[in-house]
């Protein structure tokens, strides 16, 4: 084994100490911050702790204990991630912007132990069609061991995802049989049912090694009929809202990241944008009462760990570019104008809508500066390479900076440590 390889294994564990004994001044700290808090409250006439709190009604909370401690583990994983990038070469960071995909269930001819080990990938997506679940790979066991080795042979912390939605698109089927689907959920008038289906698929993937679920869906169903079918809530964005937050606090809250998808959103497309470039032409208003107004609900309230922008072309937010190469539509809408901070992730940048009009290694460029963080698609080692050296090009001639890769390694960074993919 190449030691400079194994580098980056011991830069982790380093920072992770250093988590771990800043962690515990943050404890003290807090602990005495609490104590004083409380003492000075009570030394405080009734009249002026009323004032106090009537002109800063924000204080209590920000004081609360379990308040703090959160706002400073927020901050120690900030810190943690922008020290672990100054020890990575700009390869390793690139590597982080990718979620990999491979053909077939052998972990070394597929070319999946290299572009883990050597190209240092930040992730790999489980796809049935692409034939990962095919026997002996059919096997809970077999999986959870095929992720462990992989586990070991990244050299930073390793998302391991696949898109389990239930009904049509169940990637689990051959270990846990039908699922209900996004419109089966919503039937049962019980949002409860939802959110229990997202804990049962948490306990499912994770005994099988994956950290991440790429869903739920939070298109609105408005045409008929519809091409993603059963996948969506209903047809009123509050139902969308009301059912997908449930089925994703299922899933995050047992440590599993979810990803609402697909950003700015499907449900009014007459075309399968695996096959082609669908459009989207509603107003801009009509986009804010239909479309965006589940992202709107749940961002702030469900805190989902990633987005999924998609092949769809909006022209009332760009009439050029589709929603995840597009910077009006990431850096504009969803990061400026609805303020989400968290990871965005692409679509597969292979499909149709996409690969009709630019290769995949430009696809991924013009992904990341329009504001997504991680790329999905590449499925053997030379597609890897060739976007890792367009986004190299796209440096060289300075359309794209260290910073703004930075950027998106930080919040790539904080994500798994916020899930504990960072053991």
């Amino acid at each position: 084994m190449n030691k400079y390889l194994r580098e980056p294994q011991k830069t982790v564990k380093t920072y992770v100490y250093l988590l771990c004994i800043t962690f515990c001044m943050f404890l003290l700290f807090a602990d005495t911050t609490n104590r004083q808090f409380a003492s000075s409250s009570q030394i405080l006439p009734s009249s002026q702790s009323s004032s106090l709190f009537t002109s800063l009604p924000s204080l209590a909370t920000s004081m609360d204990s379990g308040s703090v401690e959160t706002e400073m583990a927020e901050q120690l994983q900030r810190e943690t991630a922008r020290l672990l990038m100054q020890s990575m070469s700009l390869d390793q960071k690139l590597g982080q912007l990718i979620v990999a995909e491979y053909l077939g269930n052998n972990y070394q001819t597929s070319g999946l132990q290299y572009m883990i080990e050597h190209q240092f990938v930040s992730g790999i997506l489980y796809q049935a069609s692409n034939h990962n679940f095919d026997a002996p790979y059919n096997q809970i066991s077999k999986v959870k061991s095929m992720g462990m080795q992989a586990i070991q042979d990244s050299p930073f912390p390793l998302l391991i995802a696949t898109d389990q939605e239930g009904g049509l698109v169940n990637r689990l089927a051959s270990f846990h049989g039908d699922q209900p689907s996004a419109q089966e959920l919503a039937a049962s008038g019980d949002p409860y049912r939802a959110l229990a289906q997202g804990a049962q698929t948490a306990q499912w993937l994770q005994e099988m090694g994956i950290n991440v679920d790429l869903a739920p869906v939070v298109d609105v169903h408005t045409v008929d009929p519809p091409v993603l079918q059963s996948r969506m809530f209903g047809r009123d964005p509050h139902t969308v809202a009301s059912y997908a937050g449930a089925f994703l606090d299922g899933l995050q809250t047992n440590g599993v990241a979810g990803c609402l998808k697909h950003f700015p959103g499907l449900g009014a497309i007459t075309s399968d944008p695996h096959y082609g470039l669908p459009t989207v032409a509603r107003s801009k208003a009509q986009l804010d009462a239909i479309d965006l107004a589940p992202y709107k609900l749940l961002l702030h309230q469900s805190h989902p760990a990633m987005i999924m922008a998609t092949d769809v072309l909006v022209p009332a937010i760009d009439p050029l570019l589709p929603a995840e190469l597009s910077p009006r539509t990431i850096n504009g809408i969803l990061r400026g104008e609805l303020g989400y901070e968290g990871v965005v992730i692409s679509d597969g940048l292979y499909m149709q809508g996409i690969s009709e009009y630019w290769s995949l290694s430009q696809a991924a460029v013009m992904a990341i500066l329009a504001g997504d963080d991680l790329i999905e698609g590449p499925y053997t080692p030379d597609q890897v390479a060739s976007v890792v050296t367009a986004l190299k090009q796209a440096m060289q001639h300075g359309q794209l900076s260290i910073e703004r890769i930075d950027q998106s390694v930080q919040r790539i960074l904080e994500m798994k440590m916020h899930y504990e993919i960072f053991k």
